[in-house]
């Protein structure tokens, strides 16, 4: 589990709106740098001070990272440090710890993101050695969903390794990524060379160096080709981040979009039954990775909430018409009684227009504007129902999105919540400027929330 030790005697007890309440062991330039990272305060990135474990006013836990004034710069820089964080809190909630804010206070800069709970990569190997199989490839294309997600933002991570990938209730999920845009040594190259690493590093058990022939193959295909292009020092062999998971996903045009699909696709090579969970060698030379309760329940999902609700709707799609819409109660972040029972979902009469299919993304907000959380919706092209799932710094729901009526360019979908607090209600949607969608949501009680989402 992630390591959380006491606040010293001079560290603040407060950044912004968070009362601190430990220190984050492992996540400060001065920990370890691993085989393929970029060092932190090069490239352009701050230095980085402590990662202190935080709570919002709401209750939720945070990790708020410091960082030194005098690194960022003159008042030029400063703005490109508030610029970029609030680019980074536009990064997809696929695989990657979101960013919830950023600000100034006192001689630091901070970045605020979600905690997950959980162990890090590095540990787990540690503890239980090797991966294969299905779970080294549903952990590739995690891990390769998330930095996607923060280069589909326009930033890297630039420190990318083991000790970045936590591996949470929800699922793998990157963290500790920087807000700097690609420039210097830290660019989406780097990342997708330090993603070969990391999976390297689970297949091995540990440290393994995939120049050498006999590392490398321990990656099974079509994993040691994707290594071999991503390690290549000709540019026009290197694969992006998207273009490794579609290669993993094998489908250059998947329904959910390429994000989505990638947590799809996760979540399917995870799950297995529990008997061939079993190790047959009660003492291996280097532990087998065993498949343990938590892992199949948890981890089975890059975004658990976003994942369950596409499996329903797929495994219900030849289900008998009919369903119980959930009771209303609140906005998207508002309490409700709970989880409603699955149901079959209505065949809609109404379809998706083309242009508004697909997944798309984005911050939304209600009345109050610091009442900032993620949406991600899938609107299924044709009559087939959708998706929305919403995240924010103390909760997560999913839900299913069913048509209900199209009328001067707006889409009117009725949101029926599968999992979480949020309530059910009318989410609005309508094409904005650019590659953009206008979204609004309005439950029977509480406020509204709106946003503009950008398409994934």
């Amino acid at each position: 589990m992630p390591h959380v030790t006491p606040l010293l005697a001079d560290d603040p007890r407060r950044v912004g709106r968070y009362r601190l309440t430990g220190r984050i062991a492992g996540m400060h330039a001065d920990g370890p740098a691993h085989p393929g990272s970029v060092p932190e305060g090069t490239a352009g990135m701050p230095a980085d001070g402590p990662v202190y474990l935080g709570r919002s006013p709401e209750g939720g836990e945070v990790a708020v990272r410091l960082f030194k004034v005098d690194s960022i710069g003159d008042g030029a820089e400063r703005d490109r440090f508030a610029a970029e964080a609030k680019a980074a809190c536009r990064v997809a909630p696929f695989c990657a710890a979101q960013i919830l804010g950023a600000g100034f206070e006192g001689g630091h800069a901070f970045l605020v993101s979600e905690y997950v709970a959980g162990p890090s990569l590095e540990e787990f190997v540690a503890e239980e050695g090797p991966w294969e199989g299905r779970d080294l490839l549903a952990l590739a294309i995690g891990t390769a969903t998330g930095l996607a997600a923060i280069h589909q933002a326009g930033l890297v991570h630039g420190d990318f390794g083991p000790e970045h990938v936590v591996l949470g209730p929800e699922g793998p999920r990157v963290v500790g990524f920087g807000i700097t845009p690609p420039y210097g040594i830290a660019t989406p190259a780097a990342d997708l060379r330090a993603w070969v690493h990391t999976v390297l590093y689970a297949a091995a058990g540990g440290t393994a160096d995939p120049e050498d022939p006999e590392d490398l193959a321990l990656l099974p295909e079509p994993l040691r080709t994707l290594a071999v292009r991503c390690m290549s020092a000709d540019p026009g062999d290197q694969p992006s981040a998207r273009s490794l998971v579609l290669t993993l996903l094998g489908d250059d045009h998947p329904p959910a979009g390429v994000l989505g699909e990638g947590s799809r696709q996760a979540a399917r090579v995870l799950v297995r039954p529990a008997a061939q969970a079993a190790d047959p060698d009660p003492l291996p030379v280097r532990k087998r990775r065993s498949a343990a309760a938590w892992w199949v329940a948890g981890v089975a999902v890059c975004l658990a909430a976003i994942v369950a609700v596409i499996l329903f709707v797929q495994n219900q799609s030849s289900s008998s018409p009919g369903a119980a819409k959930p009771p209303a109660s609140a906005g998207p972040a508002g309490a409700s009684s709970g989880p409603s029972p699955s149901a079959p979902l209505p065949t809609p009469a109404v379809r998706v227009p083309a242009a508004l299919a697909g997944t798309w993304s984005g911050q939304v907000s209600q009345t109050n504007p610091t009442d900032v959380f993620q949406a991600q919706v899938y609107l299924a092209p044709g009559a087939k129902p959708g998706t929305v799932h919403y995240s924010g710094a103390s909760f997560s729901c999913a839900g299913n999105l069913v048509p209900v009526s199209d009328s001067a360019g707006n889409l009117k979908l009725d949101q029926a919540i599968v999992q979480g607090p949020c309530a059910a209600g009318v989410v609005t949607v309508s094409r904005g400027p650019g590659n953009t969608l206008q979204f609004s949501f309005k439950g029977k009680q509480g406020p509204m929330a709106t946003g503009t989402l950008d398409k994934s």
